[in-house]
């Protein structure tokens, strides 16, 4: 029996693999064997199999897992080695059933071996420790402990390499072990006992240059990554090589190097061009453009076109590291060489003519024999690479041209471009395109390039760096190496200073490693129409935005607009965020281009420019926002001002508001919002800003957004106020105060109400003097304050009818018709909601005049007329449908639920009233939430199911009290007290003392009746 642990999780006998089952028995198999021959306790088992967070049934689960493992054992006649010892278990295997033992056994024995001279053994037994592994240490297992006990076997093996090498140096077999040293280093280039190693077989095999070439990579990458100089044992390596002081390690006599006969080549042997950069070794995602690239540079004798991938995707994206990798994943596949060049260089693109003469250097073309024009060029390196089978990694291609001349004519031949652009000209190509990494792949690439026990012991700080660094592999190998030079750091650290949007591109630069570099790029490429495009937009800092927008920012026409802003896409300096509601494309920016953008916007653009750019965006938005309410209920009250706009829109643009009005405020309402934020923040405009505020309350309040309703108010009253502009104050105000009686936040409104009033009240603005009267008449009406209700919507109604202001005036009817319905006076009542709805007719207001009709409904239920109760409601709901006003029409639906009960037909009133309870907790109305829940409450009652009216009655009795609404308490007390028995006394006792302290006309209702009689009552109508 073998138990296999360096390489997939296995139990083998006679080289037949054992069934274990999934990865939790492997995991619990890995932490036993790593304790071999001691008892684990069962706590210890599943803090490591889980990672700290076990469910509730872990211990039942290890039992089950130990049962796998056991059967798994007697498969292979050892029944007996997994023991159950208190406190836990112990796994009683022998020191050469593992793998992991026979390692740890083999790297003993070579260093042992090595102390003492016997080079020989030492290399056996190196070997013997190498060739056990089958590949990552645990595989099939997924936990922070097998992951940190694998990083501590992966250096211990390579420890066993580099003495393996050692050895074989001594041994005076050098170029062998250059070849593997290579792909050592490659893999990992920060390891300097590797990279001395290839030093030393590089200089024994006579190869000096390439020996110190070696230190100098090695150098400039512990630089850039980390900002340190070579250890000293380094630097003196590379001293003793150019002094030649350095002796070979071999312990036998070698000729001297100057003395060695190198035959030279045969004319018909041109050189093997090996011009890839190095490999990297932490290497992370991007498993499905990997492969597919892997995929398409599998030899294909049909093939007559080459084979040619275009990686695009934003800079630093990882484009070059995926094309570099995947060339020397293939290299098997394409013996004859590779070749590779980077077309943007570090001041200049280069051209064709240039890389081709590097190329045809590769194949041993010297400077004198390299052809004079380019047409030559090509024809002779397309004749260098006939017939041969070629990687050629094109990085960093910034147009179709700079690479056309550079493809071979071959098919045995593998390209593969790198570009911010997909290179759409060049045909037959497979294009793979560069998302960026979520957050489990940025901290996989973490904790890589960091170490993964720092990553696991600091999570949540690392997924925050993830997060801030936007997904972006080079922002987040810049903020790795900064943590890998500050290892005293804690992640927490970092995520800190990352967290400052204004120093963040300063934190993401370390070396050359840097965000700015990158974007510089192709930032570059912008002419001066499309920079300033670019500064605009990212300083307005919209979460999405139409192309549209361009236009009245740049004062340009439609067309132009949308080819700047395309041409930001195409750069990779925007990106495409998806198509909104009315079929136009939307565009964001990354958060980090959005930062480099507004960095250079604030230092490059002059301060009057961008305030007339934002203000005409505004005015143009205004005129918008103003074409789009004209087609949609109005939901609020307010003064809509006579706008007068001093920028000319394209009537195109108007009419697609028009068209879609309700879309396209869903669509651009977000972007509106954080305009005027900015708007503020700059100190542009604060009239515009005012007047979109303004306009869109109504669309806001009619679904619910509370977030965007209160953000734009709240800038507008800033800036009214740093104006000292006491009018504007009076109608942001006025606004506040009916977003929180839409958040059934009475107190609040009530206190915004009161402040608008005084303010219009001292500088005579009768208009929103009228406005904030109607609001503190209506929210004194639900707190059950008639008298006081009565008062203000009476001298609310005077001023409305005195100004000819009819959406006030019929507001404040409507108000003092439900104050008359809730006394009792249901002919006053109803004539209040009839001329209402005739003052709605007259303004052709669709949503006010069906909220009347369902006010009359209700007028009309009191009054026992149930049927012109329910076609009331009916009605009402269509209209409200039809204005766009769902949530207003689920209140006419509660009425014809409530009508209908009455009338004695419950058929489809329980589906009704759980669909509108449904919208509601959708929308977040909890006045709603409230009257819905009690109207099912009565439901159950009129069919006799006292517990579960009971049950609703309570949760809408625990709505209504967290509201404050005295008198829906009482009604709900009326009724609960019929549906809870035991308590009913209390209930009614209740419901009366509260119908007294409001005066309403329930207490006469209930007057001679118990609670008996009222479920007496309530049952004898459902039957009806």
């Amino acid at each position: 029996m073998r138990i296999l642990v360096l390489g997939p999780v296995e139990i083998r006998a006679d080289d037949t693999p054992v069934t274990l089952g999934g990865p939790k028995p492997k995991a619990l198999l890995s932490v036993l064997l790593l304790q071999a021959r001691q008892v684990v306790p069962i706590e210890r088992l599943i803090d490591r199999i889980w990672d700290g967070d076990p469910p509730q049934s872990a211990t039942a689960l290890v039992h089950t897992y130990v049962s796998s493992l056991r059967r798994g054992f007697a498969a292979v006649g050892r029944k007996g080695v997994l023991v159950t010892r208190a406190p836990g278990y112990l796994l009683d295997v022998g020191h050469g059933d593992s793998d992991l033992e026979d390692f740890a056994a083999h790297v003993g024995a070579a260093r042992q071996a090595e102390r003492g001279g016997d080079y020989e053994t030492a290399a056996r037994e190196f070997a013997a420790a190498v060739g056990l592994w089958r590949g990552l240490p645990f595989g099939g297992v997924d936990s922070g402990f097998t992951r940190s006990q694998s990083d501590r076997l992966i250096q211990e093996r390579l420890g066993a390499e580099e003495g393996l090498a050692r050895c074989k140096l001594v041994a005076g077999r050098a170029e062998e072990v250059a070849d593997q040293l290579r792909r050592l280093v490659a893999n990992h280039p920060l390891r300097e006992e590797s990279r001395g190693l290839l030093m030393r077989s590089l200089f024994e095999s006579g190869r000096q240059a390439d020996a110190l070439e070696v230190y100098r990579e090695g150098r400039t990458q512990l630089l850039d990554e980390l900002g340190l100089e070579p250890g000293e044992k380094l630097r003196e390596l590379q001293s003793s090589i150019l002094d030649g002081t350095l002796r070979p390690l071999a312990t036998t006599p070698r000729a001297p190097v100057a003395a060695r006969v190198v035959p030279a080549p045969r004319p018909s042997e041109a050189p093997v061009p090996r011009l890839l950069p190095p490999d990297i070794g932490d290497f992370t995602g991007r498993d499905e453009p990997l492969a597919t690239v892997l995929a398409f540079g599998e030899p294909d004798s049909a093939r007559t076109a080459v084979p040619t991938v275009v990686i695009s995707g934003f800079g630093g994206a990882g484009k070059s590291t995926l094309a570099i990798h995947a060339a020397h994943l293939l290299r098997t596949h394409y013996p004859d060489g590779q070749l590779f060049a980077d077309l943007r260089g570090s001041d200049r693109d280069l051209g064709a003519f240039e890389v081709l003469g590097r190329f045809l250097g590769a194949f041993g073309v010297t400077g004198a024999d390299l052809p004079a024009t380019l047409d030559d060029r090509v024809e002779l390196y397309r004749r260098k690479v006939a017939g041969r089978k070629l990687v050629i990694v094109l990085d960093n291609a910034r147009e179709e041209q700079q690479v056309r001349p550079l493809l071979p004519g071959d098919a045995n031949c593998l390209v593969i471009i790198t570009s911010r652009s997909r290179l759409a000209g060049l045909q037959g190509i497979e294009p793979v395109e560069l998302d960026f990494f979520d957050t489990a792949a940025g901290v996989e690439m973490l904790g890589n390039i960091i170490g993964a026990d720092r990553v696991e012991s600091q999570r949540a700080e690392a997924e925050r760096i993830a997060d801030l660094c936007g997904g972006i592999p080079l922002a987040i190998r810049a903020a790795a190496a900064k943590l890998l030079a500050r290892p005293h750091w804690p992640l927490k650290s970092l995520a800190s200073r990352l967290s400052d949007e204004h120093r963040r591109l300063d934190e993401l630069a370390i070396g050359d490693l840097a965000i700015r570099s990158s974007l510089r790029l192709n930032y570059t490429e912008l002419d001066d129409v499309q920079r300033r495009a670019f500064h605009l937009l990212c300083l307005l800092d919209l979460p999405d935005f139409g192309w549209w927008l361009a236009a009245p920012l740049l004062d340009v026409s439609l067309e132009d607009a949308e080819d700047i802003v395309e041409q930001l896409v195409e750069l990779r300096l925007l990106d495409v965020a998806g198509v909104d509601a009315i079929g136009r494309v939307r565009y964001r920016f990354h958060d980090l281009v959005q930062l480099f953008g507004a960095e250079h916007a604030v230092g490059d653009e002059p301060s009057d420019l961008i305030a007339a750019a934002v203000s005409r965006t505004l005015a143009t938005w205004m005129a918008l926002v103003e074409a789009g309410s004209r087609k949609l209920p109005r939901v609020t009250l307010g003064l809509r001002p006579a706008l007068t706009s001093n920028v000319d829109v394209d009537p195109r643009l108007i009419e697609e508001t028009e068209a879609e009005p309700t879309n396209w405020l869903k669509s651009e309402t977000a972007a509106v919002v954080r305009a005027v934020e900015r708007a503020h923040d700059l100190g542009i405009d604060g009239m515009t800003t005012l007047l979109i505020t303004s306009l869109l309350s109504s669309p806001f309040a009619a679904r619910n957004e509370f977030d965007g309703w209160q953000r734009t108010h709240e800038v507008a009253l800033r800036a009214a106020r740093c104006n000292n502009d006491r009018q504007a104050e009076a109608v942001v105000l006025a606004g506040l105060g009916q977003l929180y009686y839409e958040k059934d936040d009475f107190p609040t409104a009530l206190d915004h109400f009161e402040q608008a009033l005084g303010h219009a009240e001292t500088i005579g603005d009768d208009g929103t003097r009228a406005v904030a009267l109607v609001g503190i008449g209506t929210v004194r009406r639900d707190l059950a304050q008639f008298a006081d209700a009565q008062r203000d919507l009476t001298a609310a109604a005077e001023s409305a009818e005195a100004n000819g202001d009819d959406p006030v005036l019929a507001a404040a009817r409507y108000g003092l018709g439900a104050i008359s319905r809730d006394h009792g006076d249901l002919d006053s009542a109803a004539s209040q909601f009839r001329r209402c709805v005739e003052l709605y007719q007259k303004i052709d207001d669709r949503r006010g005049e069906a909220l009347a009709l369902r006010g009359l409904s209700l007028c009309h239920r009191a009054a026992g007329e149930y049927a012109e109760a329910v076609d009331l409601s009916a009605e009402a709901a269509r209209l409200l449908l039809e204005a766009g006003d769902e949530l207003g029409a689920i209140y006419a639906r509660q009425s014809w639920a409530k009508a209908r009960l009455r009338m004695g037909e419950t058929d489809g009133v329980a589906d009704a009233l759980a669909a509108c309870l449904r919208i509601c907790t959708a929308q977040c109305d909890r006045f709603g939430g409230a009257l819905m829940t009690r109207t099912v409450g009565e439901l159950h009652l009129a069919l006799g199911e006292l517990p579960r009216a009971r049950e609703a009655l309570l949760d809408a009795l625990a709505k209504w009290s967290e509201l404050e609404l005295p008198l829906w308490q009482a009604r709900t007390l009326r009724d609960l007290a019929a549906a809870d028995p035991e308590r009913a006394d209390e209930h009614w006792a209740r419901a009366r003392e509260l119908f007294a302290q409001t005066g309403a006309r329930e207490l006469a209702e209930i007057e001679d009746l118990t609670p008996a009689d009222w479920r007496d009552h309530v049952r004898l109508q459902a039957r009806l």
